[in-house]
């Protein structure tokens, strides 16, 4: 319904901000797991930051590419000098993912013209309207759709055809979701492909267990849509009705 595509996509995984060392130990342990992207978490202590980076950049160099989520916890400023400083060290990164605040776009227009590292508003877009608005100020330089923001698969349907129309890339995010929600973004991701060039559908990995039989199939980095019809789940283990009122 949504379009064909390669029913195969591949996801990154989050490390959370922590210490150095157990950042790094994370980081290493993902790639080991078959991780090849890292969405690292930073935007606590500015300095702190750029020597996290630093330290997983040097240890994961040449097998996984990094993405950093500043989760708006940057100034304009703070973000332009931590990525200059970062991109003069020799660190490469895909993308920084909202580095100021949701409603600063002049900011997030400042960061995106200092840098060459590629700036992805998450926050900031929550429908088309702000995507058209974020292309018009040429503000960013990718867009995050998530469906738990845009409610639902029409607006994040939407938000990737214009962003198709003006060539602008796309990632689909989730929140802390399970594998049923999860698993409506990854048909999305398929169907729409051509511009949803990212994936960070991460939350089934973050989970202690799976509980539903059917559906897209998540296997670490690597999620496959079947051919079962709509989402394909058949069951959920464990799960129970409410109590009639």
């Amino acid at each position: 319904m949504l379009g064909g595509g390669d029913p195969v996509i591949t996801t990154d995984i989050t490390i959370s901000v922590d210490y150095i060392d157990k950042m790094v130990a994370d980081s290493v342990a993902a790639v080991d797991r078959g991780f090849e992207s890292l969405k690292i978490k930073v935007g606590k202590d500015i300095g702190v930051d750029i020597e996290r980076v630093k330290a997983i950049y040097a240890a994961v160099e040449g097998r996984a590419l990094l993405r950093l989520d500043a989760n708006q916890g940057w100034t304009a400023k703070q973000a332009v000098f931590a990525l200059q400083t970062l991109e003069d060290a020799g660190v490469r990164l895909e993308l920084v993912e909202q580095p100021v605040k949701a409603q600063d776009l002049e900011g997030m227009k400042y960061v995106t013209e200092r840098v060459h590292t590629p700036i992805m508003a998450d926050e900031s877009v929550f429908g088309p309207t702000e995507v058209i608005e974020l292309i018009r100020m040429r503000a960013a330089d990718i867009i995050n759709i998530k469906l738990m923001k845009t409610g639902g698969l029409s607006n994040a349907i939407h938000i990737a055809d214009i962003c198709g129309m003006y060539e602008m890339e796309c990632m689909i995010g989730c929140m802390v979701e399970t594998s049923v929600s999860v698993s409506a973004a990854v048909h999305l991701a398929v169907a729409k492909s051509n511009v949803i060039t990212k994936v960070d559908l991460d939350g089934p990995s973050l989970c202690q267990f799976n509980p539903v039989v059917g559906g897209v199939i998540f296997n670490e980095s690597e999620i496959t849509v079947t051919q079962a019809p709509g989402l394909g789940i058949r069951e959920i283990h464990g799960l129970q009705a409410l109590a009639a009122a």
